[in-house]
């Protein structure tokens, strides 16, 4: 989301050139003919802006193919829970849902693979980042299209690494030089990092990027050995956790941060950088910030500096209920949400903070000159933390397996034990819940 205090250095003059229409060529997938007009399609989803600004380009929809659609708002936290409320009873309700990816493999079972629909109509699912196109598949089968996804990127304060006399960082020992460089020159915390437990495993959406970026992994492909207790991975931990435990630049009350701590950190002038899901440059340049627009930068996020980039990202398909009577025409309505022109034309009007977002992903869409022109060059950026991305385990047990690795890193935040203990500790759990769901033998 784009604040309003960015609306009015747009311009009245750029934001009133902004409309809601759709480029030429626009309804190239679409079925002629209007098949299915009169259909109703009940959407099921989380609020959004971005999906708000669907809402308003809804007769352009019902004009292209003469289907209505309807989206059914709930909060957030009880989306999955109820996707499968509905399942279970067998309704009929919602003909598409919005779901997490990570979701997708204990929600599967529910919902209408749509591979012969790609094939047929050529939607091409390479048009997205890697890490969307994964979040898309189970088992091999396409079930849904990424509409909203975020990728993760380094915030920072302008003015007091320029103050420091340091750029950016570009690596991991670049960010504790960055960090111990703002120090010496302010009272303001290098970085706010996010060690709590029990907030839906934030915590491990940085250490998977030191995981990952040194090599290491959780699992083999097939999960029949556990990988965090190698070596490298326990390497990668220790470096992780060494930012608040050896280097002391992360803000203090790190150890019990979720993420909307470490951003109100920044945001409150506490902390100097922080890494976290892309949208939250809306909060960090918002009127509850104690920010200027212009104090706040943003960069792809680091890597090792002997390695490809690689970061976590997660997005949220939208996905045709298996339970839908009326599935053909909720496919027309997927291929109309799901176009590059639809993103491209919502993230760049700004006339309505309301529905003004910065989410798009297509691939093509985070490098259009129009969308980045419109948002600061945020998308250019974005793209570059996608390259290499990766998503989290597609296991039906993983939000299990998650909830043993959250609080394992927290407590190893404490420095109470050593990290190779505590990881093995944690390999022993998740080797019991792996054995019981079959992965494993013995």
């Amino acid at each position: 989301m784009i604040t309003r205090r960015q609306i009015l250095q747009l311009g009245a003059a750029s934001a009133a050139a902004m409309t809601f229409g759709m480029p030429k060529g626009a309804s190239a997938q679409i079925r002629p003919g209007k098949p299915f007009a009169g259909s109703t399609i009940n959407v099921l989803l989380p609020h959004a802006s971005q999906f708000r600004a669907h809402e308003k380009r809804f007769a352009e929809l019902e004009e292209m193919t003469g289907i209505k659609a309807v989206y059914n708002y709930i909060p957030y936290a009880q989306v999955r829970d109820k996707i499968a409320a509905e399942a279970v009873a067998g309704s009929s309700t919602y003909d598409v849902v919005c779901y997490q990816d990570d979701w997708g493999p204990s929600l599967s079972l529910y919902l209408q693979p749509i591979d012969d629909w790609l094939a047929r109509d050529g939607v091409d699912i390479n048009s997205y980042p890697q890490a969307y196109k994964l979040g898309s598949e189970i088992d091999g089968k396409v079930f849904g299209l990424p509409i909203r996804g975020h990728p993760q990127m380094l915030f920072y304060r302008k003015d007091l690494l320029a103050q420091a006399g340091v750029a950016p960082p570009t690596t991991w020992d670049e960010l504790v030089i960055t960090a111990k460089a703002v120090q010496s020159k302010s009272d303001i915390s290098g970085v706010a990092m996010y060690y709590g437990k029990g907030n839906g495993q934030q915590n491990l959406f940085l250490w998977l990027n030191y995981l990952w970026g040194k090599g290491g992994d959780l699992f083999t492909p097939d999960f029949t050995e556990t990988r965090f207790t190698e070596p490298a991975a326990v390497e990668a931990t220790q470096m992780y956790l060494d930012l608040l435990l050896k280097h002391k630049v992360a803000a203090p009350g790190s150890v019990q941060f979720a993420e909307d701590d470490a951003v109100n950190s920044v945001a409150q002038g506490k902390s100097a950088m922080v890494m976290v899901w892309w949208w939250v440059y809306s909060v960090l340049t918002g009127d509850k910030s104690t920010l200027k627009a212009d104090q706040v930068g943003f960069a792809p996020m680091p890597k090792f500096a002997d390695s490809k980039p690689v970061s976590y990202a997660l997005s949220l398909p939208f996905a045709i209920s298996g339970l839908s009577k009326q599935k053909d025409a909720a496919w027309e309505f997927m291929k109309w949400v799901s176009r590059p022109e639809l993103e491209q034309a919502c993230a760049i009007d700004k006339s309505d903070p309301d529905t003004s977002d910065i989410v798009v992903t297509h691939t093509a869409s985070f490098l259009d000159q129009k969308v980045n022109d419109a948002n600061f060059g945020l998308h250019r950026v974005a793209a570059k933390s996608l390259e290499g991305s990766r998503i989290m385990p597609q296991l039906k047990e993983w939000p299990q397996i998650g909830t043993t690795l959250e609080n394992t890193i927290s407590d190893l935040a404490t420095g109470a034990k050593p990290v190779k203990d505590g990881l093995d500790e944690a390999a022993r759990d998740i080797d019991r819940i792996l054995r019981r769901a079959g992965y494993r033998k013995g």
